[in-house]
């Protein structure tokens, strides 16, 4: 089979996703068929310089920072993200673009018929398996100086976890509970399968975890034989002042300095993983000798945002928030900041929907302290790596409930759901719980 257009290799991906709740981690098996496949490419991913980056909260934004920041000095970078809010090939970005849809034809064919015959060995493989290969493979056919890498779900048994070389820099962000079926149901467990990502003589860069996350990353270090760093509220990264459209704060890591950074994204937590990231280029700079220029970094961080991430929107006579906040921990960092940029004692509506097998209650509990209005909504996405659908919005009203809420509505169709907040007298709305939901709605919104 020869593919002709991107709407076939669309169809091929989608016929690939797990169809039973039973098959959404593969583990060990597909990560075995992942290495396989790599091998008999020549193994792309150990010739490239990859940041391959773990955690149970800001993975995907951390990620985007260290891609952009590289891209500003003049690096040219490939970006492995999931999920995708519209675009596929959103997963293996150059430079922060879509790839054409010529080269996405062109390297699919080059990788179909290896991946049919590797499937037919082991079972089929799962669609983040492949677009996980094709990332790789990519970045190696394009030849990029820098692949930052985000992992899917946990780190030992991931697709990305493929990659040997002394060149990997690994970056940990906030380790949380999350995927704790999958992932184990304490914070040491889920810390193990995140560091599992470190091998030998790799550079560690990490946010200060808590003491069981910390205990079980420096095992795994001194195992390794790694260095590890660590990255500090009021040591590394100062929190100066919060606006509605930006968030300032001073930045010190080792000799490297940056006073009232004006960074064009709202929350501690955005500071955080900003941190995160600039200091993680400054560990690849020192280690391959490149100069990170100040005003070059201060320009793009006065400017970069990304799509669903507390992103601030104005339609019509509205500001929405749209924030894909998918865990208690997630849901924490954006009632923090709500109540950073709003009013006083200002409530505000908000559209939820949350993601099946989440921990909703501890969700809601956050959500209802700021919360003026609730509209619990739902979403239903077969396009993205397994089926994902979300909470019965009857179940989450449970919990609205339980906690003594009652200004809620339920209205299923997501988008009409939009539009009942776009009539109601108050300014300001949150979209929030899941990014599969903003993803459904995220155009719908941008047209408005």
């Amino acid at each position: 089979m020869v593919f002709t257009d991107t709407k076939q290799i669309e169809q091929y991906l989608f016929d690939s996703i797990p169809k039973s709740s039973n098959k959404t981690f593969t583990g060990d098996k597909g990560l075995k068929r992942v290495k396989d496949i790599l091998q008999k490419l020549n193994n792309p991913q150990n010739k490239l310089k990859v940041i391959h980056i773990a955690g149970t909260s800001g993975k995907g934004s951390t990620a985007n920072f260290i891609s952009k920041i590289l891209v500003s000095l003049g690096f040219k970078v490939g970006l492995h993200i999931s999920p995708h809010l519209l675009d596929v090939r959103e997963r293996f970005q150059i430079n922060n673009r879509l790839i054409s849809k010529q080269k996405f034809v062109k390297y699919f064919n080059e990788l179909f018929r290896l991946i049919e015959r590797v499937g037919n060995k082991y079972n089929q493989l799962t669609y983040f398996e492949i677009l996980t290969i094709f990332s790789y493979y990519v970045f190696f056919r394009e030849n990029v100086d820098y692949a930052v890498i985000e992992t899917g779900l946990g780190g030992l048994y991931d697709a990305t976890n493929t990659v040997n070389s002394t060149n990997k820099m690994v970056v940990l962000t906030r380790i949380g509970l999350d995927h704790t079926n999958i992932l184990g149901r304490t914070i040491a467990k889920i810390a193990y399968q995140k560091a599992m990502i470190i091998q030998k003589k790799n550079t560690v860069i990490s946010i200060w975890q808590r003491r069981t996350a910390r205990e079980i990353i420096e095992k795994i270090v001194r195992i390794n034989k790694t260095k590890l760093f660590y990255l500090t509220r009021n040591i590394n990264y100062f929190y100066l002042q919060q606006k509605i459209d930006k968030t300032i704060f001073d930045f010190k890591f080792d000799d490297f300095r940056l006073k009232n950074i004006k960074l064009s994204m709202i929350g501690l937590h955005q500071v955080e993983n900003c941190s995160l990231a600039l200091a993680a280029v400054l560990l690849l700079a020192k280690r391959d000798k490149f100069i990170c220029q100040p005003d070059k970094i201060r320009n793009l961080l006065k400017k970069v945002t990304f799509r669903g991430r507390m992103e601030i929107k104005k339609v019509q006579d509205k500001i929405v928030i749209l924030d894909g906040a998918h865990n208690p921990q997630k849901i924490s960092s954006l009632i923090k900041c709500l109540k950073k940029i709003l009013p006083k004692g200002k409530k505000s509506n908000f559209l939820i929907a949350f993601k099946k097998g989440k921990n909703i209650s501890g969700m809601v509990n956050g959500i209802i302290s700021v919360a003026n209005k609730i509209v619990i909504t739902d979403f239903f996405q077969e396009n993205q790596d397994m089926i994902n659908f979300s909470e019965k919005p009857e179940r989450v009203a449970l919990h609205l409930i339980k906690n003594n809420f009652s200004n809620y509505r339920i209205i299923s169709n997501s988008k009409k759901a939009v539009d009942f907040l776009m009539e109601d007298k108050d300014k300001i709305f949150i979209i929030t719980g899941s990014l599969y939901l903003i993803s459904e709605i995220y155009n719908f919104v941008k047209k408005l």
